[in-house]
Order: C-alpha cells, then structure tokens, then sequence
C-alpha cells in the first residue's frame, strides 16, 4: 500500500524513469568491465592544514547514475569542482574514456564532455539565458555570436525536456529555482558524456521532480553517466545504480543502490543512527494575531506583480507553511512581510498596527526575523566576518555610549557558534568560508537570538544534510513553543507536512488553497500548486 512518506521526497513518480536508468545496467559484471566514462584515482585536496579530499577513488559507466552522499563539510562539493576544473587536485589522477587527462579550468572540462550544475549557480546575472548560455560557443570578446540560433536551440532543449523559464529576462530577475532551470539548460547545450547534479532537487516540486527524472533517465538511456549529490535518500535510492560514502573527506564505502538503505546510509554518513521523526507540536491553541496582510500585492526583481491581492492571518504560536512552484508570489509574500520589499498595494498590520513596507526599520524593531532562501547574499554579507554578520536585523546592538561594543558583539556571537554547533574557526572567519549548513544554523542562530515576534523562515533546509536539516526543523519547532509566530517557505513536502500547523497553496500570486496538513495528501497540495482542483481537474 503506498504510504504518504513515499510521496514525501517525490519517489513514487519517477518510477517509470528508473526503469529507464536501471534496465540498462542490471547486469552487474557487464558493466564493470566497461571502461568508465570517468575515473578519478587518489584524488587529494588541501586548504591549509584541512584535508577536504583524502585520496578518493570514484568511477562513472556508461548509463549509470552514480550517487555521492555526505554531510556538508564532507568534501562532496570540492571533489565535485576538480572534476570540473574549479580547483586543481594536490595528487591523484582523473582518466576520460580510460585516457589521463589534466582538467585545469571548466573550459578543459567541457571540452571533455563533463557538465555540471553547481549548487551555488554560475551564472552572469545581468545576462539573460540565451546570452549566458551563447557564452559557450567562443570565450573570445567581441566575437559576434548566433543569438538567433542559440536561442532556437535552447527553445528546442525546452520543448524537448519540458523547461519552463524565460530565457530572455536578465538570470538576476528570475527566482532560484528557475535559474537552476538555465543551469540545467546550460548542461544540456554542451553535450556533456558526464553530467553532474549537485542538489538538483533541492528547488523543485514532486511534479517538476518527475520532469528532472524523466531527463536523466533518457541521458542515461543514450549511455551517459550522471553524478549525483543530494540530501534526499529516498530519491538516491530510487535513481541511482551506485552510492559513494563521504565522510571527512574520505571514502568510507561504495555500494549498490539495490544494497543500501536509508538508515543504513544515515550511520554510514554521520556513524550514528538519527531519529528522524519531529516530535508532535500541535498541542494546544495558537494565540493572537501577530502580522497580517490584506489585499497585499508586490512585484518580484523583474517589476512583474507577482502577489495578487493576499490575505493572511499569523498567529503566535504557530507554523503556517507556504506551498507553490517557484516563482508563484511566495518570495514576494516572505520579503514583503520581512519589510525587505515594498508592497505596491494591500496593507500590512504588526498586533493590529499598519505599518509601512517603505520601512524596513519598522519591521527588524517590532522583531520580525527573516532567514531567506540565498543565505550566501543576502542572508550574510560573504567577505565579512561571523562577528560582523551578527549585528544584521539587530535594532539594537550592544553600545558603550553612542559606540557599538565590539567585544560584547564578539562574546554574543562566539556563544551562539558553540550553542549552535557551527563549526568554524571562529568569530573573525568570513562567512563565505563556512559550508552550506554551518552558514544556516548560523543565521539561524542570530534569527533567534532572542524569541521574534514572526520568524520568516523561505527554504531553511534546502541543500543541508540531515543532521543540519533536522537541527533547523527543531529550532524552528522550538520557537514556535516559545510563543513565536513562523512562516515556512518550502519546498520539501516532509518537512510541510510535519512541521506545518496550516498549509496555504499559492498559485499565480494568489491563496488557492488552505489546509490542515493532517487533512490532505501530497497529491492534493501538488494538484493546487500547479493550479489544478484538488480533484486533479484543472481549474
């Protein structure tokens, strides 16, 4: 019987493409005796004295996908940028079809026919798609390009893989899931033999997912091979052949996906068992309205009205969580009530007071704490240092006098890094160097510096490994009990589910949907997401 944590991580639907994947490569000894598309021998990796990659060994077939688990800090995204040419190996050897090759920069990389996907894009941001991707024809200046013919054949690559985003609006105008959307289109346009996907998932919802699964199936069904890193197990093990074990650096075991399973992964990565399970929270009632929006409209970085008129009613106490394809209004709804956007109609109320959108001010002084989804830009400032960042959404930092203290700003930040567990070399370490999760649970950290009125929360968990992931849920969970109001932007249906007290469906800008997680399905909130009926007709 299908049980709706299989749903969860968007398993169920890709089954058909798995089939894909897997039929190719049932037997087991035809495919170890084929030359690897890739081989990587003794990889090592140094930044001063830390060791990120410890003579690691990994092969790639021919119509394999190969998957690469680790925490965050465990040197997935290192060895994934050597393979790529972003960093040069300190020994070690990398073969191409069986041939040792020299990957000194990406361009070495694409011209053997190795793509890749970064988790943080890379991408010109005043460029449009077509222009980025027409940056991969000739790397020379003012050498006219084909627009007309790269963007025919990009459209072509959409029609093909069902890609919607528009290719011809500045990357810095579009969200973050559709310019993951231009990576993929990018990845695509050169033909890559291997093709890696650092969390490709991590934006996208279960039917989006199923489109993504579909692509990689048909790559591998024409004899590529697909390196994949997520932090999503229920999806490793449904579409990879192979799973590589990172921890520290080092290569703690390779097995078949058909041998593994998701606790037996969980001990491997972080050598201990982890309960997985929130602790029920939903006892007891949500007291008063904390923020409010009426007829709130906003527009997004392209002066595009994508909130359409939002009432909504948070209260202390409890979690609301936002459900909607990327795109649809619910950046615009979190920034807006984080007083970071300007609303461009509606009104917005703090305990029954309307307040100005125009006054970012109002909202950091009435203690409304936001962590959003680029928590590399604009949740931190990257050449900073940690005690730095700390003073961001502070109305009132400690002062001698007229003076901020210093000293004091470093003791407060210094005992949020050990309470946190953000592991670090402490507080004068730019923020830039700290890995995906350490970065989180120090935001996190400074969000909840003090219990917030309403604390916005857009993507917490997107790109963390479990542990880090399951820390956030439980200090999102802890705030609530404390009396704080949360909104939950996410993409995850686990995690809306579990942590959700109300579900709110956006669609176009708009509340299509409200309900309680405990009565509804997966299925239906995704129907609503992608304007549908909760029948599944469309609307």
């Amino acid at each position: 019987m299908m049980q709706r944590s299989d749903c969860i991580n968007g398993t169920l639907p890709f089954e058909c493409s798995m089939e894909i994947c897997g039929s190719e490569m049932e037997d087991k000894d035809r495919m170890q005796n084929r030359t690897p598309l890739l081989e990587l021998k003794g990889i090592t990796k140094s930044f001063g004295s830390f060791v990120a990659n410890d003579h690691i060994d990994l092969r790639v077939y021919p119509g394999e996908v190969h998957a690469v688990l680790g925490e965050n800090g465990a040197g997935k995204s290192t060895l994934m940028n050597i393979i790529y040419g972003m960093y040069k190996p300190d020994s070690g050897t990398i073969s191409i079809n069986g041939e040792k090759v020299r990957i000194r920069s990406p361009k070495d990389a694409i011209r053997h026919k190795i793509g890749m996907v970064h988790q943080h894009f890379m991408l010109v941001e005043v460029l449009s798609a077509i222009d980025n991707i027409s940056l991969l024809e000739d790397d020379r200046l003012f050498v006219p390009r084909d627009r007309k013919k790269v963007k025919e054949r990009i459209e072509k690559l959409q029609q093909q893989y069902h890609i919607d985003v528009d290719i011809e609006s500045p990357v810095e105008q579009l969200g973050i899931g559709m310019q993951q959307k231009v990576e993929i289109l990018k990845l695509l346009y050169t033909g890559a033999d291997v093709l890696i996907f650092d969390e490709p998932t991590a934006v996208l919802p279960p039917q989006e997912c199923d489109s993504l699964f579909e692509i990689i199936g048909n790559l591998t069904a024409e004899g590529k091979g697909v390196i994949f890193i997520s932090h999503k197990l229920d999806e490793v093990l449904r579409i990879s052949r192979r799973i590589t074990v990172l921890t520290r650096g080092r290569v703690v075991k390779e097995l078949d996906a058909s041998e593994a399973d998701r606790e037996g992964l969980v001990r491997l990565m972080v050598g201990e068992d982890i309960d997985m399970q929130i602790p029920d929270h939903r006892e007891g009632t949500a007291g008063e309205v904390v923020v409010s929006a009426r007829g709130l409209r906003a527009r997004d970085k392209r002066k595009v009205m994508t909130l359409n008129g939002v009432d909504l009613d948070i209260h202390a106490g409890e979690i609301v969580g936002i459900a909607g394809v990327d795109g649809n209004g619910q950046t615009e709804l979190a920034e807006t009530l984080a007083g970071v956007r300007h609303a461009k109609g509606g009104k917005v109320f703090i305990d029954g007071t309307e307040v100005s959108t125009y006054s970012p001010r109002t909202f950091v002084r009435n203690h409304i704490q936001y962590v959003p989804a680029d928590r590399n830009n604009i949740g931190s400032v990257p050449d900073f240092p940690l005690y730095e960042n700390w003073l961001l959404r502070n109305y009132d930092p400690p002062r001698r006098g007229p003076i901020i203290d210093y000293h004091k700003v470093r003791e407060e930040a210094a005992e949020a890094i050990e309470s946190y567990d953000v592991r670090t070399r402490g507080v004068d370490e730019r923020t830039a160097q700290l890995s995906g999760g350490n970065l989180q649970k120090f935001i996190m950290a400074r969000s909840l510096r003090e219990t917030p009125k309403l604390l916005i929360c857009e993507y917490p968990t997107r790109g963390l490994d479990i542990r880090a992931a399951m820390f956030i849920r439980e200090k999102i969970v802890e705030a609530k009990k404390a009396g704080c109001g949360v909104l939950l932007l996410s993409g995850d249906f686990d995690e809306l589910f579990s942590l959700s007290d109300r579900l709110i469906v956006m669609y176009k800008g708009k509340i299509v949907g409200e309900r309680r997680p405990e009565e509804t399905t997966v299925r239906e909130i995704g129907m609503l997401m992608m304007g549908g009926a909760a029948d599944g007709k469309a609307d």
